[in-house]
């Protein structure tokens, strides 16, 4: 083999192996001549690139191949940057865009996944400048108008709504093992969308199993179980809770650290009270409570007040400030009390009025409907 020859050959395979490992980006940017247009990692970490936008508004820019991942590319600003999804096997893509309107405007070819971002980005802003013009709208509309007419509105903005999170469930769905999914999966509400969260993470799994972002998706999923559970359980407990049916036992120590049960108290009717020292609605609504329990205490009338403190001296604390000499109890465990789980509390002051049957009376009564209802069963 003669020595020119040889040498050729070594270039050809040189030649090769570069392109074997590099990729490169074509296209036109209209507006952004004399700019770069800039080429990195989503997460803006690792190697930059960056090409020259021509005069006629062209460039190429040539990278390294880099593993599927999300990366970004833009022009001067990177926040306003275009998503694309892309893999070592990809080697030329194309792209088009103008420079006042970069995301609006983009079309991307040569990476399928990267195609899959630009049709769910062009349907969202679409779906947006729809929402936003119906919203204006209806802003816009005179006080005195029609019930009718808004209401109709608002029909219209809420199936507008629907439908753009169906098509979005089925077009992640659709794709769920490109990463393109997980971005647009994410638009939606988890608890709107749990069976197809958990279709592109099993997905994706096999796929970007790494991702911070799937790692994301994940805490997602498992934040909005917590809530469906937490959901359930105050459903099942508000069902329980139902006018007339029993009220659950509640058995709890008192400050002197003796058990103190609901049921105790059968014969007379009393009103379950939850506060807690550091809540300033209930410190506030303790006065009227307390002129409540003055009034009627000698009528069959008790308070049993489950506190969901979690710092004895300080429940003691406001007990004493707050002169309430009446029953008291707690497991000091704040939002995780027992009582306050088995009776679906998330917020307090919280009341549950028991007849002396154990059966329950109503509920969240405080200020004037307390006294309403006390006065209407003790007489005024």
């Amino acid at each position: 083999m003669s020595r020119p020859y040889l040498f050729s050959l070594i270039l050809l395979i040189a030649a090769c192996n570069t392109a074997d490992h590099t990729m490169t980006i074509n296209g036109n940017i209209d507006g952004a001549a004399g700019e770069y247009v800039r080429f990195q990692a989503f997460n803006g970490q690792g190697p930059s690139d960056s090409a020259l936008v021509a005069a006629d508004g062209s460039f190429s820019l040539v990278t390294e191949n880099r593993p599927l991942d999300y990366y970004r590319i833009y022009v001067a600003d990177p926040k306003r940057a275009i998503v694309l999804v892309l893999d070592s096997t990809q080697r030329d893509i194309t792209l088009t865009a103008k420079a006042d309107d970069l995301l609006k405007s983009y079309e991307v070819t040569g990476s399928p996944d990267s195609e899959l971002m630009q049709t769910f980005y062009h349907r969202s802003m679409s779906y947006s400048a729809k929402m936003d013009s119906l919203n204006k709208l209806l802003r816009s509309l005179p006080g005195d108008i029609d019930p009718m007419i808004s209401n109709a509105m608002r029909g219209q903005i809420q199936r507008l709504q629907s439908d753009y999170e169906e098509e979005m469930k089925k077009l992640a769905v659709d794709n769920s093992r490109s990463p393109a999914a997980l971005s647009i999966i994410s638009t939606i509400d988890p608890m709107k969308a749990m069976v197809e969260y958990k279709a592109v993470s099993s997905a994706l799994a096999l796929v970007i199993p790494d991702s911070p972002f799937l790692k994301t998706l994940n805490q997602n999923i498992g934040n909005a179980e917590n809530q469906l559970l937490q959901q359930k359980a105050q459903e099942e407990s508000l069902t329980k809770l139902a006018n007339g049916n029993p009220a659950p036992e509640i058995t709890l120590n008192t400050p002197e650290g003796k058990p103190l049960s609901l049921s105790s108290l059968k014969g007379k009717y009393v009103l379950i009270d939850f506060w807690a020292s550091w809540c300033g609605p209930c410190r506030r609504e303790n006065p009227n409570v307390v002129k409540m329990y003055e009034k009627y205490k000698t009528k069959n009338f008790e308070i049993l007040s489950v506190s969901l403190d979690s710092d004895k001296n300080k429940w003691l604390a406001a007990i004493e400030q707050d002169k309430m000499s009446w029953l008291h109890v707690s497991d000091l465990a704040k939002w995780n009390s027992a009582a306050a789980r088995d009776y679906g509390v998330s917020s307090i002051p919280f009341t549950v009025l028991v007849d002396p049957e154990g059966n329950i009376v109503e509920k969240k009564l405080r200020g004037p409907s307390l006294e309403m209802k006390l006065a209407e069963i003790f007489g005024s």
